[in-house]
């Protein structure tokens, strides 16, 4: 029988439990890079990025609790489907009110392999964490993670992996993780191992220094989940250093959707810009607010850590 989610507070992602930490990470010599990931992680721009952005922070706001999360969820429905895939909305119910997180998947080659989660949230508010009516664009918070996503999706659609992706976009994150603690339940009760997931949330505000920051699991619900998280966390940063030029930083999860995964003893790691977007859960978190070039940064070392994992070898 499966625990329970616990409750999560409402999220703040201005303040970390401990502070991230830079680390120097060296591109790999030319013959340890793959040139089949190089092509790939080239495949990701701005434009497109910035166009996803758009699309969401167009939205009067994407509120939980407001009429116009159903037709954010259709649209992303819409840009999966696009893309080659069949996403399925799948509901969930807390204290009364019911919404939905968008799921589809990228089946592994061969059928079987692992399963791997690269989610991100689509709803959004302002500072009061009821106010469901006014203008909240959520361009950075999190319009980004989800851009990332779906360019991610599209770039992967025909790529042969060794294990299947799982594209998942969450609801409820703002109130307390409730899409997200909603699916780590179902799939709990569903027996569903996850081998890794990646969340994204906050990712297109360039901080002063430039860098990443590679979340990791330090502690937490499970503390044997930790090890792996690091290691997790270190082809990510190795990813940045190959395919970016961004630096790196070393911080912990907190505060967003991976926690509920944790929670269960799956191995998660996330990506984040850092603290110090003044825009934050403000109307002025919109679409002239983010430095594209950074989100596609951060797209492509996120790509290059699933294809560092997933991708067959030859």
């Amino acid at each position: 029988m499966s625990t329970p989610s616990p409750g999560y507070p409402v999220p703040d992602k201005r303040y970390p439990p401990s502070a991230s930490v830079p680390v120097a990470r060296s591109k790999s010599a030319d013959a340890d890079r793959d040139p089949r990931v190089a092509a790939l992680v080239d495949r990701i721009g701005p434009a497109a990025l910035r166009e996803h952005v758009a699309e969401l922070a167009a939205f009067p706001t994407r509120h939980t609790f407001s009429p116009h999360l159903d037709a954010a969820a259709r649209r992303l429905t819409g840009r999966l489907t696009d893309a080659g895939y069949e996403p399925a909305r799948v509901p969930w119910t807390r204290s009364g009110h019911t919404a939905d997180n968008v799921v589809c998947d990228k089946p592994a080659e061969d059928g079987a392999g692992r399963l791997l989660i690269l989610c991100a949230h689509y709803d959004c508010r302002m500072a009061t964490a009821g106010d469901s009516v006014s203008r909240a664009p959520g361009a950075d918070d999190n319009a980004s993670g989800v851009a990332a996503v779906l360019e991610i999706a599209r770039v992967l659609r025909d790529v042969p992996l060794r294990d299947t992706i799982r594209f998942v976009l969450f609801s409820g994150e703002e109130q307390g993780l409730w899409g997200s603690s909603a699916y780590a339940e179902d799939l709990a009760a569903a027996g569903t191992p996850v081998h890794r997931l990646i969340n994204l949330d906050m990712i297109g505000f360039r901080p002063p220094d430039g860098s990443i920051t590679v979340e990791r699991d330090l502690g937490n619900a499970v503390p044997g989940n930790d090890r792996p998280s690091r290691e997790f966390g270190d082809v990510m940063a190795q990813a940045a250093a190959d395919y970016t030029d961004l630096p790196v930083r070393l911080g912990p999860i907190f505060a967003s959707d991976y926690m509920p995964f944790e929670a269960r003893g799956h191995v998660t790691i996330g990506a984040y810009e850092g603290e110090g977007n003044p825009h934050y859960h403000d109307t002025s978190d919109d679409v002239d607010t983010l430095d594209y070039g950074y989100l596609a940064d951060v797209t492509r070392l996120t790509l290059a850590t699933l294809l560092a994992v997933s991708l067959p070898p030859g």
